[in-house]
């Protein structure tokens, strides 16, 4: 056997007799003796034992290219296997912040959706939940979703029951600022299936205070941070920040308080901090401070900085793996307010890439989306890295290039970061 194509051989410094594997394809990592890295390239058979354990997950192949075949393939069968549907919900446009690099942008005002197209999509999401699926879970985003409570317990309220029936979970999150996530409001939300809240923290106070005012231009971070301790303990609470190359090094800071008001890492279920990416639509807010692609230098020096930062402090964090993006997804869609349906959470609105309705139904969007560009691209099909990427963001994309139909590579990204976050979790998590 040899070495696989997506095998990537790092350095372990703890002992310079051992080499650190790990494979983009399955997540596996291994710590291996250079010994046994040197037989590998020199054709040499292995013992039995380390092969064994080695092809078990994924490091040692018959044949790379039968494996590169099987890559090209995991898209299609990672859906063929999924038995559950996530649909974000676009309750509304409308916000009490005003963020300044928000990429609704001048989407925002008083767009609410209605309770006659509340009704259609519970309609839709109970003709297209199959009888073999296990979970539905709906993400309610906005503006601000909690303006909407009332909409979001009467769509709960209506599909809860119908999945239930089914032998199927039934679950809701949301994506909020924080602002109106009360303890008062996620009692009201609780029977109907709340389970999780994501919200955005841009670093310290003074920070996330200029980044992210009320519309009023008032403070908002210790609102933020008193409703979080509140309704910690009733919820899952994921917190993330978005960031820029001139704030990055500021956003430890926030760990301190954090730790002031006891939101320990028992406390906060997910911490994760992520670029804030340069938005050039029609529908920009004018900010110009943002990451046009994930290769631009500085990130490979920041997203591993903030990682370990996160990590010293002991929050969980995701581990690097493959993962699929929302646009690729097999029933993961995005319904606007106003009932239109889409791929991609940031491209509602962009009526080119709306790609049906729940009184019509999901049209084919292959072309639409781009979904297969990267299987016409041969640096793609030969690269190392496709499993963690498969393409790339194709927003990202968009905002930079004006169209999605080329591929968002982060080759060099990878080349420059991928081995400190595979040691980072080692670090965390063993070999």
């Amino acid at each position: 056997m040899i070495l696989s194509h997506y095998a990537k051989i790092f350095s372990w410094p703890a002992d310079s007799e051992n080499r650190l594997l790990y494979s983009t394809r399955t997540g596996a990592v291994a710590l291996v003796p250079a010994e046994i890295i040197a037989d590998l390239e020199n054709g040499n058979t292995l013992d039995a034992e380390s092969e064994s354990a080695l092809s078990g997950i994924g490091l040692l192949v018959h044949d790379r290219d039968q494996e590169k075949q099987k890559t090209s393939a995991m898209v299609r069968q990672l859906n063929s296997l999924r038995q559950v549907m996530n649909v974000s919900v676009i309750v509304n446009l409308h916000c009490n912040f005003r963020c300044r690099y928000c990429y609704e942008g001048n989407q925002k005002g008083s767009s609410f959706m209605s309770e006659e197209t509340a009704d259609q999509f519970i309609a839709f999401i109970k003709k297209r939940f199959l009888p073999d699926m296990t979970r539905l879970t709906l993400d309610f985003y906005g503006g601000e979703p909690l303006l909407s409570v009332s909409l979001i317990r009467y769509i709960a309220g209506g599909l809860k029951p119908f999945i239930e029936n089914q032998g199927a979970v039934f679950e809701m999150t949301l994506v909020t600022n924080g602002s109106l996530l009360t303890p008062k409001v996620v009692e009201r939300l609780l029977p109907l299936g709340l389970k999780r809240a994501k919200i955005t923290i841009d670093g310290p106070p003074e920070n996330h205070n200029y980044f992210r005012p009320y519309r009023s231009g008032r403070a908002s971070f210790d609102t933020i941070i008193h409703n979080v301790k509140q309704c910690a303990d009733l919820i899952k609470i994921g917190l993330n920040g978005n960031y820029t190359k001139k704030n990055y090094r500021q956003f430890p800071a926030l760990f301190d308080h954090l730790d002031a008001h006891y939101l320990t890492p028992e406390k906060i279920h997910r911490l994760s901090f992520s670029p804030i990416l340069q938005v050039n639509d029609e529908f920009s807010a004018g900010f110009c401070g943002g990451c046009a692609s994930c290769n631009e230098k500085w990130l490979a020096e920041a997203a591993p900085f903030l990682r370990q930062e996160i990590l010293n402090r002991g929050y969980r964090i995701d581990k690097i793996s493959p993962s699929l993006c929302m646009v690729d997804v097999d029933n993961s869609f995005v319904v606007h307010h106003d009932g239109s349906l889409y791929q991609c959470v940031a491209l509602v609105g962009h009526e080119k890439y709306a790609c049906g309705d729940i009184w019509s139904g999901m049209k084919d969007y292959n072309r639409q989306y781009h979904l297969d560009h990267w299987h016409h691209n041969k640096e793609c099909l030969e690269c190392s890295y496709l499993p963690l990427c498969f393409g790339g963001c194709r927003y990202m994309a968009l905002q930079r290039e004006g169209h999605m139909g080329e591929v968002d590579c982060v080759k060099d990204f990878f080349d420059n970061a991928l081995e400190t976050f595979v040691r980072q979790d080692v670090n965390v998590q063993g070999v």
